[in-house]
């Protein structure tokens, strides 16, 4: 099958890029020819609140034809003709964000009349910006079938309306990471003391991922498990003054480690194979790339049980669950930390064979006649 997929793609960097390369790559590998519609603007500068919106170092070499410019009307008609040329059976684009729901239904409007799929991360941001509906409204009205990563999205665009033929499937484990590794020899490769024990929270800082509540938990932590530590790792787009005036007030900032920046790909596996779990504090989530690192890391999780995040996680089984409060996290990740860690890694093994690529692509593929 001849397939176009339009979306962010490398060297753009981030959750959404590095999903699409993935999708790419498995489908090829199952057999299909794939020709990927990148940006060569995808965020005006003025609209990007990170360092940088790229990563060449990665070091993939993938192929991908840059022609998509997100704000200007007119580059859409020529890239749906360069589309149209391509002769595709079938055309994947990928939703995120209100701001390309013009560009993108453009695209499906313009292009042959075949079958649209979109493959929908987030329906409404956490900032629920005005008029975000019905830009999304507008971008679904483009597509034959859509597809979201968690049933939390489902449930948002069934309560714009229930007439889309939409369903959920789940959010693939990544593969370009590589896989878990020794604790202590990821620990010597982050120069971290093998002797402490690290808990992660790893992604963009933003404001609705609730990390201040996480910083307030680690005293009552302390008091339990005195050999801990919190690696807080990421990119800020927020300003961090607050979190580290909070952290001299608590007296803790000789058990917080902060790595402010974007990590590089062959860097992600010795965070997460140097801890014991994996800290989603967060206040709203649409759904999360985090817990599939996670898993496919074999690194428990404690997050907040909150719709998108709750479904991907059996408490006491795959991961755990609290209800946001400092006392309930802290006593959680006291609780994690001490409980039978080899079967609940058992059991995410065990999950693992659930999110595979091959079985997301038959999915995404097998619905595309209805």
């Amino acid at each position: 099958m001849n397939i176009v997929l339009i979306g962010p793609y490398y060297p753009f960097r981030g959750g959404i890029s590095d999903t699409n390369q993935e999708l790419c790559q498995s489908l090829i590998k199952s057999g299909h020819n794939v020709e990927v519609i990148n940006f060569k603007l995808l965020y005006p500068k003025i609209l990007f609140p990170g360092k940088s919106q790229f990563d060449y170092n990665n070091g993939v070499d993938l192929k991908s034809k840059k022609i998509l410019n997100s704000i200007n009307p007119i580059n859409w008609f020529f890239v749906a003709k360069k589309i149209n040329s391509l002769n595709p059976d079938l055309i994947i684009s990928t939703y995120w964000t209100g701001f390309l729901s013009p560009c993108l239904y453009a695209l499906n409007k313009l292009t042959k009349n075949i079958k649209k799929i979109g493959v929908v991360h987030n329906s409404i941001s956490h900032e629920n910006k005005f008029f975000e509906k019905k830009l999304l409204k507008i971008y679904l009205s483009s597509l034959t079938n859509i597809f979201t990563l968690s049933k939390n999205v489902l449930n948002q665009i069934k309560n714009i309306s229930s007439s889309y033929n939409a369903r959920s499937l789940y959010h693939p484990l990544p593969e370009k990471f590589g896989n878990k590794i020794n604790e202590d020899e990821a620990k010597r490769r982050l120069k971290l003391k093998v002797k402490n024990r690290y808990i992660l929270f790893f992604g963009l800082i933003r404001e609705y991922k609730g990390v201040e509540l996480l910083i307030r938990s680690i005293p009552k932590i302390l008091e339990k498990n005195n050999d801990v530590k919190l690696m807080i790792v990421g990119e800020n787009y927020i300003s961090l003054k607050k979190y580290k005036i909070l952290i001299d007030k608590l007296g803790i900032s000789k058990n917080i480690i902060f790595k402010n920046e974007y990590v590089k790909n062959n860097n992600v596996k010795y965070w997460f194979s140097a801890s014991e779990l994996v800290i989603l504090p967060y206040k709203t989530a649409s759904q999360s790339g985090i817990i599939p690192l996670s898993i496919k890391f074999e690194t428990p999780v404690v997050c907040s049980n909150i719709n998108g995040l709750k479904e991907d996680v059996i408490d006491n089984q795959t991961g755990f669950l609290f209800e946001r409060s400092v006392e309930n996290l802290s006593n959680k990740i006291n609780y994690a930390l001490n409980t039978n860690k080899k079967k609940i890694i058992s059991n995410i093994i065990k999950h693992k064979k659930n999110l595979s690529w091959d079985n997301f692509n038959k999915e995404l593929l097998k619905n595309r006649h209805e």
